[in-house]
């Protein structure tokens, strides 16, 4: 095989943010796998004529280092980024193809960190909470988006007004993971909350994206940021303390967990929350503790 070399590894690491926008879909995915791998470009080469020497010693040497100083899911972040990485190179004939499957994996226990929810007390506290913004039929109607239907911040920024079905009672998501459109029933309560947000406060002139900023003159909201700081006042509004996953992805595990503890099947929560594998939606059925304490067997030796 030829390798291409003396390419200038800021104009690689540009090519592969752009492979990325295809092929990883989601922007905070394209953010942590590029810095990992600008990490990894500095780390083990001078140059980029070195690549095609690359052996797997440097390849698990540098993923080790990396996963020694991150803690539960995120240790296997290098691994897939290095991954990634390599199979755009293979792709652009710069390392073989195949080296990426030399990479070992980061060995986890299965579910070893439990997604963060919110119980029913603090989700009242959360939504009696936005009385006191400055756009509470907004925030409303985005914190019930997040925490009735599970929609990922992209999917709440992306919505135009068009994409909700009145008469039907439906409403659609252009943006996810897979770049599919899919559509979902739409709960009384968020539909009355949208509605209210529209007639109430969402200004006239604005465009077709649903949900505007209150900055003047307005426009529309155009940063997933924007969402999670949404999430984020009002958690404190509330009183409920922030923890590392505080954003609205908190409030889309809280969406899962809900309804698998309700009863749904992981085939339909999978369908809602726009998954593509069960195994993703299963890591939710274990967070009932209360219900497994109430049917665990009594100790046998009795009590102590």
């Amino acid at each position: 095989m030829h390798f291409q070399s003396e390419i200038d590894a800021n104009s690689w690491l540009h090519s592969y943010d752009c492979y990325l926008r295809d092929v990883a879909g989601a922007a905070a995915t394209r953010i942590r796998y590029w810095r990992v791998v600008r990490r990894f470009v500095a780390a083990c080469f001078d140059n980029t004529d070195q690549w095609a020497t690359l052996s797997v010693q440097q390849i698990t040497g540098f993923i080790c280092e990396e996963a020694a100083s991150k803690k539960g899911c995120g240790r296997g972040v290098p691994v897939t980024a290095v991954r990634s990485f390599l199979r755009f190179l293979a792709w652009r004939g710069i390392v073989p193809s195949g080296l990426d499957r030399a990479i070992p994996r980061t060995r986890l226990a299965a579910h070893a960190s439990l997604p963060r929810r919110l119980s029913a007390d603090d989700i009242s506290r959360l939504l009696d909470a936005v009385m006191t913004s400055k756009a509470p039929c907004r925030d409303r109607a985005i914190l019930l988006l997040a925490v009735q239907l599970g929609l990922r911040c992209a999917e709440i920024i992306a919505m135009e007004i068009d994409d909700i079905d009145w008469r039907a009672g439906v409403i659609r998501t252009r943006i996810r993971k897979s770049h599919r459109e899919r559509a979902m029933p739409l709960p009384q309560d968020v539909g009355t909350a949208l509605a209210a947000y529209i007639e109430q406060e969402r200004p006239s002139g604005s465009g077709r994206g649903l949900f505007i900023g209150v900055n003047n003159p307005p426009s529309r909201l155009s940063n997933t940021t924007a969402i999670t700081q949404i999430v984020k006042r009002n958690l404190r509004r509330a009183g409920i303390p922030l923890g590392r996953l505080s954003g609205a992805h908190m409030l889309r595990h809280t969406a899962a967990s809900r309804l698998i503890n309700g009863g749904a099947s992981f085939s339909e929560v999978a369908d809602l929350l726009g998954h593509q594998r069960l195994q993703t939606t299963a890591i939710y059925a274990k967070l009932d503790l209360a219900t497994l304490s109430r049917v665990s067997m009594p100790w046998i030796g009795g009590a102590r």
